[in-house]
Order: structure tokens, then C-alpha cells, then sequence
């Protein structure tokens, strides 16, 4: 057995990786971007797999869980099931491996809060293989007890509605919500516990201090990551001519004083003049993701060379790419590496705000402002500095997706 402290998501990481039939998990909270990768692992390999959480409004305005995600793992064949009270944390993998302990299946349950668990390794110690059929009939036991508990349209579209119903309102004054809390609560019961004070209850999610919820809602935000250069988000395409998300990216590369370079383009009021040598950027298509939502998505990144009054547009260029009349201005992209993808398939921009919010971006950084209007900030922007948080989300995003699809790499010449 194995005492898991501040090595969560290594260990945690290496299980999911290894198991090769089933995966059983009880979390009461969950992230979006841990479950994009749960149901990536589940549809590559044809793993079965049961996941029981609970599904409370408070929790859902918290970020502390997701409709989102949950839709999204029962589209991918996992088995969710809702039960209210419900607090264990348990991840059960094929027969022979576990974790049981405090950390929730979110980012910061994994990999930031100050979490302990133990891990029982079935495959060495006869010891930890008698725990995990115990752990493994608890977990059947309990899901046998849920009646009505499986997640199905019809509970979700109900869950839609009545967030959506407590949300707008709070959108539309721009505010957060402090002291009012709901505790409508969605699932199965197996045992009301006995003097339940339910304001303790629903508001669990904000004593969790998870890392999504202190987008809304901390004493104590988030510590920034700096770098001694700016970091660049530079969207490509229009809103009104989207990039078609089914296409692959194609890089503008011109002939510069017979040189081939690959450009950024800006707009004649849009010119990029405090970009510097080295600055990163994160090339980000104005597409649909792959739930059909108008959104940003990362399909490269790379560095710039600072910008230059002479960098503008080249007559001779025109014939290959007209469209440069409108946006006469361009950066070099020193190096770039671009996902060997369609665009739909890169990094989008939801997940970044789902995790990070308010913290996004390096002008909001701390903020703390309601996710709908950091969603907005992209909008009438030819480019956009990145947080270092945003970055090294991102990059680990981009990593994964680098592993499953491959990038292409363009190097400008001197």
C-alpha cells in the first residue's frame, strides 16, 4: 500500500493509463477537462466504466461540477449515476488496483489541494487485494441501492432548466451570488442523514475550495504565474466567416527578400506594436468545437519576432492571398508547431474557461468576474495576453492532443 500526498496526479495519471477493462469512480465533484480525458481513455481502449457523483444546483453555480461534463461522459458510454449525500471518494481500477481517500475527481482535488489517500496495489500485495473486493462490494452495493439514480435526457434537461432559470437572472445583473444558495437536489437517496443542516449540505462545494470554484468565490485567489514575456492568444477568422472546424489550419507562409516566413496578420487599426522577440502565441481559430459552439480554438503555438513599422503587407503577396488588403500588418512566427488535426479537435477555448475563468487572461487575472462575460473578452480583439496559468493549462492540453494526433512544425527563415 501506498500513501498518496502531493504525488495525486502522477500516481492517479499512471492508473487511469494502465487500466485495461474497468474503471469504477465515486466523486461528488468533477472537472470538465478530467472528464475529456476520462472519456477519451474509455472510447480508445473500450473500457467499461460506472462513475457515481451527485448532481446539486449549488454545486453546478460553484463550478464544482458540470452538466457539461456529465453529458459528455454518458455520450461516451460511461454509466453516471446521481446520489444525493453522497461524500466518498473512491477510484476503483479493473480489479486490482485502488485509491480511496479525499481527493474529488477535479483538477485541484488531483494535483493542488492538500489531499490524502491510499492506494492499494492488488498486483503485489495480497493484503491490498482483499481491501479492493471490500472497497469493489461497497461500491456495487451502493450502486444496486440507487433506484432512479441513472442519468438519463430526461434528468438532465431538468437540471438545464431549473440552472438556467437560477443563472440568467444573475447574469444579467452582472453580479455574483453571495448569500442565497439553492438546494435543489437531483438522483437517488439511499439514507437522509440524521440531523441534517442542508445549508452545510449544499454549500460543501464552496468548502472544498476546488480551483474552479474559487473563480467565483475565495478569500484566498490564485497564485499568478509570471513569465518575463508577453503571451499572446491570436485568433484567426472572423465571427461573421468562421473557419470551417472540419478543415485543417493552413499557415500563411510568404516569400520575404526570398525567404520563406510564416506571418500573423492584423487589421490596419489592429497594428501589434508591443510585440516583442520572443513572445509566445497561441494561434486560435474562430470555429465551432466539437459541440457545434462558436468558440475559439488552439490549434498552434509558437514564438514572434517583434514587430517592425516595415512589417506590412508586400504587393506580391496579394496574388496568392488577397485577403491581405484587410489585414495589412504581420508578425513573423519565429517557430511554430500546429496540430495535425481539423480544427474542431484542438484546444478549446470553453475548457480554458471553465478551469481558469477570470484568470484567463492576464488583464482579469484575480477578478473574479462571471464566466459569461470572460467568454466575451476574445470578441473585437486581433489578439488577447494569456496568463501564465492560461499557458501552462493550455500547454498540457496541447501535449495530449500533440501525443494522440502529431503536429507539423515551420521554422521562418533568416
Amino acid at each position: 500500500m501506498e500513501i498518496l500526498t502531493t504525488n495525486h496526479y502522477e500516481r492517479i495519471k499512471e492508473l487511469f493509463r494502465d487500466s485495461k477493462y474497468k474503471i469504477r469512480i465515486m466523486s461528488p465533484f468533477l472537472s470538465k477537462s478530467l472528464s475529456e480525458n476520462l472519456c477519451e481513455l474509455v472510447q480508445e481502449k473500450g473500457i467499461e466504466c460506472q462513475f457515481i457523483t451527485r448532481i446539486y444546483l449549488e454545486d453546478l453555480y460553484a463550478k464544482a461540477n458540470s452538466i457539461e461534463a456529465i453529458e459528455m461522459m454518458i455520450k461516451s458510454g460511461i454509466q453516471v449515476y446521481s446520489l444525493k449525500f453522497l461524500h466518498t471518494k473512491l477510484y476503483i481500477f479493473d480489479d486490482d488496483m485502488a485509491v480511496v481517500g479525499s481527493a474529488n475527481f477535479t483538477t485541484s482535488g488531483f494535483k493542488s489541494n492538500i489531499e490524502l489517500s491510499l492506494l492499494a496495489d492488488g498486483k503485489t500485495e495480497k493484503e491490498s487485494l482483499e481491501l479492493i473486493s471490500e472497497l469493489t462490494q461497497y461500491f456495487d452495493d451502493t450502486k444496486s441501492k440507487i433506484q432512479d439514480g441513472l442519468v438519463m435526457e430526461e434528468m438532465l434537461s431538468k437540471v438545464r432548466t431549473d440552472y438556467n432559470n437560477l443563472i440568467i437572472p444573475y447574469k444579467k445583473a452582472n453580479s455574483v451570488k453571495t448569500s442565497n444558495y439553492n438546494t435543489k437536489m437531483y438522483g437517488a437517496v439511499i439514507k437522509t442523514p440524521k440531523n441534517l443542516d442542508l445549508t452545510e449540505e449544499v454549500l460543501s462545494a464552496k468548502k472544498e475550495k476546488d480551483i474552479i470554484n474559487e473563480i467565483f468565490s475565495s478569500n484566498e485567489p490564485r497564485k499568478q504565474i509570471k513569465y518575463n514575456h508577453s503571451i499572446w492568444m491570436k485568433q484567426m477568422g472572423r465571427g461573421n466567416d468562421r473557419i470551417d472546424g472540419n478543415s485543417m489550419y493552413e499557415p500563411t507562409i510568404v516569400d520575404l527578400n526570398g525567404k520563406d516566413i510564416l506571418i500573423s496578420t492584423y487589421s490596419e487599426k489592429k497594428k501589434p506594436t508591443t510585440i516583442a522577440d520572443e513572445d509566445e502565441v497561441y494561434l486560435a481559430a474562430l470555429s465551432q468545437n466539437l459541440k457545434g459552439q462558436n468558440v475559439p480554438i488552439i490549434i498552434g503555438r509558437g514564438y514572434l519576432r517583434k514587430f517592425s513599422e516595415e512589417n506590412r503587407y508586400k504587393e506580391e503577396w496579394l496574388s496568392e492571398h488577397p485577403w491581405l488588403k484587410d489585414y495589412p500588418w504581420y508578425c513573423i512566427i519565429e517557430k511554430c508547431e500546429l496540430l495535425n488535426t481539423i480544427v474542431k479537435n484542438g484546444v478549446s477555448m470553453d475548457i480554458v474557461w471553465d478551469e481558469l475563468g477570470s484568470d484567463t487572461y492576464e488583464s482579469s487575472f484575480g477578478m473574479c468576474e462571471a464566466l459569461d462575460k470572460v467568454s466575451k473578452k476574445h470578441y473585437q480583439k486581433a489578439h488577447i495576453r494569456l496568463s501564465g496559468n492560461a499557458k501552462e493549462f493550455i500547454d498540457e492540453q496541447f501535449d495530449r492532443l500533440a501525443k494522440k494526433y502529431g503536429v507539423k512544425s515551420y521554422i521562418s527563415e533568416k
